[in-house]
C-alpha cells in the first residue's frame, strides 16, 4: 500500500515468499505467484477469483512499509460465500525479514489446517538467507525484470543480480537466477547458446556448491542437464528432487513435462503440464506449454485456446510465436500464421520471428518466389546471434519444401553444437516425413542417447503417525481437557496451544483429530462450543445476553464463523433454534 515502486518490489516479494512457503506443504494446492498476482490491486469479488483459479479459499492481505517498520495484514476467506475464517495484523521492525515471513507463513498454514483437515507442517517453511534487506529488495526487483522475457529487462536483471553477488557471494538464489536469465537469452535467440550456457553454467555450479538442497537449485540443474547436456535421466532426477523438496513447485512440473514429452512419454508429460497449469493457470509459459502439449497430442482446439491465452497474457512472449506457427502449419492454416506474425509487437527479435513465420506460411501456400526471397534473408542469419533459432526453423521449412537432405544437414550442425532445440525434433508431427529416413533416426539416437524412456510419478504412502496405545492415551487426554477443563472456552485456543497442553507435536495432533475423531481442529473445538452455547442459551439467567454475546461466551470469536457452523450443524439459524427450544 505505497506509491513507491521500490516498496512495491519489496511487498511483492513478501507475498511471493509466503506463496513459496505454503507451496512447501505437500497437501496444499497453492496457486503460484504469476496467477495470484494477476488480481493484485483489483477490486474483484472473491467468488470470481475462486472460479478463475479453481480454489476454495483466498488468502488476502496488504503490506505497508515505512522506513524500517512494516505492517502486514492477512485474512483467510471462503470463495463460496465470503466467510472470513481468520484475520490478523503484524507490526514489526524489519530486523529479520525471513524470520517475519516464516512466522506469518506458519500461522497461515496452521489456520488452514485447523479449518480444513490434517497435513504436516514443518517447523520452518522459509529458508533464512544471510543477506541485507536492501539486497533482498534488489533481488526481488531483478527477478521481476527477468520475468518479462525480453532482452533489455533481462540484462538489467542480470546486472542487479551480479551486484548482489559481489556483496553477498553465498546468496545461492542470486546465482540461480543469473543462470536462469542466460537460459532465457539463449532460448529467445537473443544471445549465442554456447556463450549463454557457459556464462550461466558457472553461476549454477556455484549455487550447487553453496546450497545443494534448495529446490530452485535442483530445478535449474535439471533444466541445465536437459538443455546443455541432453541428459534426460539427470534432468528427471533433479526435477523430481525439486518436487520432493517443494511439492507444489509449478516450474518443476513444467520442466519435467518438457523432459518427458520430448522423449515421447506423452501420458506422464500430460500429467505434469496439467499439474503446472492447475497451480499457475494465468502464467504465460504454462499456457505456452499447454499449447505445445496440445500440438504434440494433435488437439486442434486446445492449441488455439492456450497459445492465444499465452499471448493475451504477454504479447511480448517472443519465444512462443515460432512454435505457434508450427502448430498452425500442422493444421494447414497459413493465413492464420501470417495474421499472428503481423500481431507481434516491435521488440528485439520480432523481425526475425515474423520472417520465420511468414516463410512457413508461404511454404504451405506454395508461393515459391516468396519462400526463396525469405530464405535469402534467413540463411545469412545462420552467422548471427540467432543462428540456433534460425537453424531450428529452417529444418521445418526445408521439410515442408521436401528438401530433406538440407533439413538433415542442418540437424547435423545442431547436433555438432549440441543445440537445445534439437531435442524437439523427435515428437513433432510436422517432421513425420523424416522418420522414414534412416539418417534421421540415427540422428535421434545421438540426441536421445541419455534418455529415460519411461518415467514414474513419485509415490508416497501415508503413514500412521501414532501407535495404538499412543492414540488411546491422547484421545483420553483431549476429551479430559474438553469435558473437565472446558479449554474450548478459550477464544485464542489453537492447534499448537492445544498440542502443548497434552505434550504432543502439532502434526500428530492434527492427524489424530482427523483420523480418530473424523474432524478437523476447528470443527472438533466448535462442536464443544456449540453444545455449550445450546446449554447456556436456554437458561433463564442468561436471557438478557444477546445470542452473539452467548456465542462469544462459548468460545467463538467470530460472528460469521458461529452462524455458519451453527447452521451447518443444526440446519437452522441460532435465533430460530433458540425460539423453537424456548417454548
Amino acid at each position: 500500500m505505497s506509491n513507491d515502486i521500490e516498496n512495491d518490489y519489496f511487498c511483492d516479494g513478501i507475498t511471493e515468499e509466503i506463496i513459496n512457503a505454503l507451496t512447501n506443504i505437500k497437501a496444499l494446492k497453492v496457486i503460484a505467484r504469476t496467477s495470484s498476482f494477476a488480481f493484485k490491486g483489483k477490486q474483484i469479488d472473491v467468488r470470481q477469483v475462486g472460479k478463475e483459479l479453481n480454489v476454495l479459499t483466498i488468502l488476502e492481505g496488504s503490506v505497508r512499509k515505512a522506513q524500517n517498520r512494516i505492517r502486514i495484514s492477512a485474512q483467510l476467506i471462503d470463495t463460496a460465500d465470503g466467510t472470513h475464517y481468520w484475520s490478523k495484523s503484524f507490526d514489526r521492525e524489519l530486523d529479520d525479514i525471513f524470520k517475519l515471513q516464516d512466522e506469518i507463513s506458519l500461522l497461515i498454514a496452521d489456520k488452514i489446517r485447523e479449518n480444513f483437515g490434517h497435513f504436516n507442517v514443518d517447523d520452518s517453511l522459509i529458508t533464512h538467507h544471510n543477506i541485507s534487506t536492501e539486497a533482498y529488495n534488489n533481488y526481488l526487483k531483478a527477478k521481476k525484470l527477468i520475468s518479462h522475457f525480453n532482452k533489455d529487462d533481462t540484462l538489467k536483471g542480470i546486472s542487479i543480480l551480479k551486484g548482489i553477488i559481489e556483496q553477498h557471494p553465498t546468496f545461492a538464489l542470486a546465482h540461480v537466477n543469473v543462470h536462469y536469465a542466460y537460459n532465457i537469452l539463449a532460448a529467445g535467440g537473443l544471445m549465442p547458446v554456447k556463450e549463454a550456457f557457459e556464462i550461466g553454467g558457472n553461476y549454477l555450479d556455484t549455487a550447487h556448491k553453496l546450497k545443494i538442497e534448495l529446490p530452485e537449485v535442483h530445478h535449474s540443474l535439471g533444466w541445465d542437464a536437459l538443455n546443455k547436456k541432453w541428459d534426460f535421466k539427470a534432468a528427471a532426477s533433479h526435477l523430481k528432487k525439486a518436487l520432493q523438496l517443494k511439492p507444489g513447485y509449478s516450474d518443476a512440473h513444467q520442466k519435467l513435462f518438457i523432459t518427458l514429452i520430448l522423449e515421447g512419454n506423452l501420458e506422464e508429460a500430460n500429467y505434469h503440464i496439467n499439474k503446472a497449469y492447475t497451480l499457475d493457470p494465468l502464467n504465460d509459459l504454462n499456457n505456452y506449454f499447454m499449447g505445445y502439449n496440445a500440438y504434440i497430442n494433435k488437439d486442434e482446439k486446445a492449441v488455439i485456446t492456450h497459445f492465444k491465452r499465452c499471448f493475451e497474457i504477454n504479447n511480448k512472449f517472443i519465444v512462443g510465436y515460432g512454435i505457434y506457427a508450427l502448430a498452425l502449419a500442422w493444421q494447414n492454416k497459413p493465413q492464420n500464421i501470417i495474421k499472428v506474425a503481423s500481431s507481434i509487437p516491435e521488440m528485439e527479435g520480432s523481425k526475425i520471428e515474423q520472417l520465420i513465420m511468414t516463410t512457413i506460411a508461404y511454404c504451405l501456400l506454395k508461393e515459391t518466389s516468396k519462400v526463396e526471397t525469405n530464405l535469402d534473408s534467413l540463411i545469412p542469419l545462420l552467422n548471427s546471434d540467432s543462428r540456433e533459432r534460425i537453424r531450428f526453423f529452417l529444418i521445418y521449412i526445408y521439410t515442408l519444401l521436401k528438401q530433406y537432405d538440407n533439413a538433415l544437414d542442418l540437424i547435423d550442425e545442431g547436433i555438432l553444437h549440441k543445440e537445445p532445440l534439437m531435442t524437439l525434433l523427435k515428437v513433432d508431427p510436422l517432421l513425420q516425413p523424416l522418420h522414414t529416413i534412416n539418417r534421421f533416426n540415427k540422428q535421434l539416437q545421438t540426441i536421445f542417447a541419455l534418455s529415460n524412456q519411461i518415467q514414474s510419478k513419485i509415490k508416497t504412502v501415508e503413514k500412521q503417525l501414532l501407535s495404538k496405545d499412543q492414540i488411546e492415551h491422547y484421545q483420553k487426554a483431549i476429551v479430559f481437557l474438553m469435558n473437565e477443563e472446558e479449554c474450548f472456552l478459550d477464544t485464542t485456543l489453537s492447534l499448537r496451544t492445544l498440542a502443548g497442553k497434552i505434550n504432543i507435536h502439532p502434526n500428530h495432533l492434527s492427524w489424530l483429530l482427523n483420523a480418530s475423531f473424523k474432524k478437523n481442529f476447528n470443527d472438533f473445538i466448535n462442536t464443544y462450543r456449540l453444545e455449550y452455547f445450546k446449554t447456556i442459551a436456554l437458561k433463564p439467567e442468561f436471557k438478557h445476553i444477546t445470542i452473539l454475546g452467548l456465542a462469544y461466551d462459548s468460545g467463538f470469536n467470530s460472528k460469521s464463523v458461529f452462524n455458519t457452523f451453527f447452521k451447518k450443524t443444526e440446519g437452522i439459524t441460532p435465533s430460530k433454534w433458540v425460539q423453537q427450544h424456548s417454548k
